[in-house]
């Protein structure tokens, strides 16, 4: 720590200090990037009425719980026990303040309003003999971790977002596709019904023709042979009025069937693009926390 950027802090002083500027955040109140300043400050733990001469840091973002948690994580791995109501840690090998193991005494309060938790941590030698080592850069160091630990939280709760978004966007990219499917193999049968209409309409009109013609025949000759054959053709006719109804029947039915699909489609593109958005946004907040988190130092 650079001492001299805190000249009017006690000895043993750590505690973040927020600048004025505020930084952009998410819906939720995440902000996006690091505008604190990492100092420390020096403070007291009573247990059992026993004051016992302590070091305050700030972990931003986070309540007291969360603070305590972070750091029963910090301990753990270094402790032989930790223990609650006073919260203590004992048998704590910290070989960067002491060759012996040591008891640590935790305490962490929260600030709402600041939205701020304090932890206060007082490191002994035993029961009622406190380390007369400097704990002021363990207590930085200790800061610079808890509250990138905070952050890293942060990132963690936008990746599992974006993982869930990424799923949703491959479903609907998946229903996009078979909509798209969909509208493409009922555009071609609507093609292909319709090419049936066109020539059974271009076949009616010849037989219309043909039936002007052999009535105006019969009318002349009274053949029993012209009148078969406009029989025949009058046949022909009602039979390709009757397909024609048929198709005309499978094309509105097909046309139902496109403006189904086409809707389908639409309400799945804009899903994709909804969620295509969102996963974009999740990957710039990500960014921006990665960031943010290298800044913390």
């Amino acid at each position: 720590m650079k001492k001299d950027l805190l000249p009017l802090l006690p000895l043993f002083a750590v505690v973040l200090i927020g600048t004025a500027t505020h930084a952009q955040t998410t819906k939720d109140g995440t902000r996006l990037a690091w505008d604190q300043r990492i100092a420390v400050t020096q403070g007291t733990i009573t247990v059992d009425k026993k004051e016992h001469p302590a070091h305050t840091i700030t972990v931003f973002e986070a309540d007291a719980g969360t603070a305590i948690d972070l750091w029963r994580k910090e301990l753990t791995p270094v402790s032989a026990a930790i223990t609650n109501k006073p919260l203590r840690a004992t048998g704590v090998r910290l070989p960067q303040l002491s060759e012996e193991q040591l008891i640590v005494l935790a305490d962490g309060t929260t600030e709402k309003k600041a939205g701020v938790a304090k932890l206060s941590l007082a490191f002994l030698v035993n029961d009622s003999t406190p380390l007369e080592a400097d704990a002021e850069k363990y207590m930085y160091d200790l800061a610079v971790r808890l509250n990138k630990a905070v952050v890293q939280g942060q990132i963690d709760r936008y990746q599992k977002d974006l993982d869930k978004t990424g799923e949703k966007l491959a479903s609907s990219a998946k229903d996009k596709a078979k909509a798209e499917s969909n509208v493409a193999k009922a555009n071609r049968d609507l093609e292909k019904l319709k090419s049936k209409r066109g020539k059974i309409q271009a076949d009616n009109a010849k037989i219309h023709g043909n039936i002007t013609g052999l009535e105006k025949k019969f009318a002349l000759t009274n053949d029993p042979k012209d009148l078969q054959r406009l029989t025949k053709a009058r046949s022909s006719l009602a039979k390709n009025e009757g397909s024609l109804a048929k198709l005309m029947q499978q094309e509105a039915k097909v046309q139902g069937n496109l403006n189904k699909h086409q809707s389908t489609l639409e309400k799945h593109s804009s899903k994709a693009g909804d969620h295509q958005e969102s996963k974009e946004d999740l990957q710039r907040i990500i960014s921006e926390l990665k960031r943010k988190q290298d800044h913390i130092r």
